[in-house]
């Protein structure tokens, strides 16, 4: 505090060494129970943000800060505050309003400059860091691979890594062993982005998320959208915003996950309950298998206050929420917003965003599914496998009996069955899956074993109680 107080009694602009030290100070004595250390690329994407917003050429927001921090860090949802604070020696009063009130982060990004009209602009991201990952270069040349390679953060597991091409595509890498370690050529000109996907005890959870431009050179700016008027219009406008500012696709409006979001705004508001599973209306699975939705990916995110802007700016400074926003799988979105009571008697607007990616059908699946068995075999270096009529016709008649049945287990006997049908095999194993489409099939347990000759698939598309609609029953039979 000696410090600040020199600053003040000056009465001359201080340096930006200056402002950042108090930036530091101000953000170190906002957690003092938190270990708060500084990140290498947060700083630098703050330091980048700085130095533009002092010149005029962005402008002072979270989404532009935010920008910057896709091109620096592979932190999946960093939470960005920006202000410009004058006289310039009180930089580190607006600590309060930049940072989060729950000290739910642990690396920190500070700089601060000063602009043509003599203010101090500060910039100051956190992140909740957990998942470590060597460097991965944000620009290469086109035809160069990166390597992921790291660690997940404490109760994740199962990483899976998936690459989003120039060209819209999405690819999903296979690892070299259960750790976290792949390689992935870039060969085409343009940017890639890389998410590395875990489990958690609460679901899927993107883990890691960099954007790599091969050939060519990232936007100099930040993407200008235009701001659609208020309410819902405004908060979908924001959404893609800060999605396009991590060179994410926009979301495209879904009129039924809009009836889907403000059913549960109208049981949160009905009840005075704000929860993302009630009573009344179960979880956003339960929700989304009721209106027939048959989705790949999907989450929600919930906010309650006086309007709906205000309560997305709520959901955003969350860091699991803002992961959700973040998320590239999501293809669909669906906003509801009600008025109603709260549980302390005031009354609120309970906004609820559904996020989510439909299933989309293969024409022909059994052929979809056999195609994505052969890539992953050549993939690992094994030869292709033989495709069995006899196999087919077993895994075909299988399928359909366990997706009847709803059953997502091989039906007992069906390896005899398999044997007894191709009476040339020495050996065979039967396995099932219930997925969404046909690249899923890369758990498969046999996939990648050496010793499987021949090939036999069943696939059919059938609603299920226990999954939900339009899911992809796959039952694969290996033999030799």
């Amino acid at each position: 505090m000696v410090f600040l107080l020199a600053l003040l009694a000056a009465n001359a602009l201080p340096s930006q060494a200056q402002l950042e030290a108090a930036l530091g100070e101000a953000v170190a004595a906002s957690c003092p129970r938190s270990r708060v250390v500084p990140d290498a690329d947060l700083t630098r994407a703050c330091q980048s943000y700085v130095a533009a917003a002092a010149q005029g050429s962005v402008p002072v927001s979270g989404s532009a800060v935010s920008y910057f921090a896709s091109l620096e860090s592979y932190e999946p949802a960093p939470i960005a505050g920006v202000a410009t604070v004058s006289p310039p020696s009180n930089v580190d009063r607006a600590i309060a309003q930049l940072l989060p009130q729950v000290c739910r982060y642990n690396r920190t990004g500070i700089a601060a400059s000063i602009d043509a009209a003599g203010q101090a602009v500060a910039c100051v991201l956190v992140a909740d860091h957990a998942t470590e990952l060597e460097k991965i270069p944000g620009r290469v040349r086109a035809g160069d691979r990166v390597t992921v390679s790291g660690t997940l953060g404490p109760g994740m597991s199962k990483p899976r890594i998936f690459v989003t091409r120039p060209n819209g595509e999405v690819e999903e890498i296979a690892l070299e062993s259960e750790r976290l370690l792949a390689v992935i050529p870039l060969r085409e000109k343009g940017e890639h982005s890389i998410e590395v996907l875990a489990d958690t005890p609460a679901g899927p959870q993107v883990a890691a998320l960099r954007r790599v431009f091969a050939g060519v050179a990232p936007p100099a700016q930040p993407p200008k959208l235009a701001q659609a008027g208020t309410g819902l219009p405004r908060v979908e406008a924001l959404i893609n915003q800060l999605r396009a500012g991590r060179g994410l696709p926009q979301l495209q409006r879904d009129a039924e996950l809009d009836e889907v979001a403000a059913g549960h705004s109208k049981e949160m508001a009905r009840t005075r309950t704000f929860a993302h599973v009630l009573a009344s209306d179960g979880s956003l699975g339960d929700r989304l298998k009721a209106k027939g939705w048959a989705y790949r990916s999907a989450g929600e995110n919930i906010g309650l206050s006086e309007d709906a802007v205000s309560a997305h700016e709520a959901i955003v400074s969350s860091p699991a929420h803002l992961s959700n926003l973040l998320d590239p799988r999501h293809r669909r979105l669906g906003l509801g917003a009600v008025k109603g009571p709260t549980a302390d008697g005031g009354e609120g607007l309970y906004l609820t965003e559904v996020l989510a990616s439909p299933i989309v059908g293969a024409k022909d699946p059994v052929a979809a599914v056999a195609k994505e068995v052969q890539r992953q075999r050549q993939h690992a270096g094994l030869e292709p496998l033989i495709r069995d009529p006899m196999l087919d016709y077993v895994a075909g008649h299988e399928v359909r009996a366990s997706a009847m049945a709803d059953d997502p287990h091989p039906r007992p006997g069906a390896t005899s069955r398999a044997l007894a049908e191709q009476k040339t095999l020495e050996s065979a194993v039967v396995e099932l899956y219930v997925a969404s489409s046909p690249d899923e099939i890369t758990s498969s347990k046999n996939l990648a074993e050496p010793q499987w000759t021949r090939l036999g698939v069943g696939a059919i598309y059938a609603s299920s109680k226990q999954f939900g609609p339009g899911r992809l029953w796959v039952v694969l039979i290996y033999g030799r």
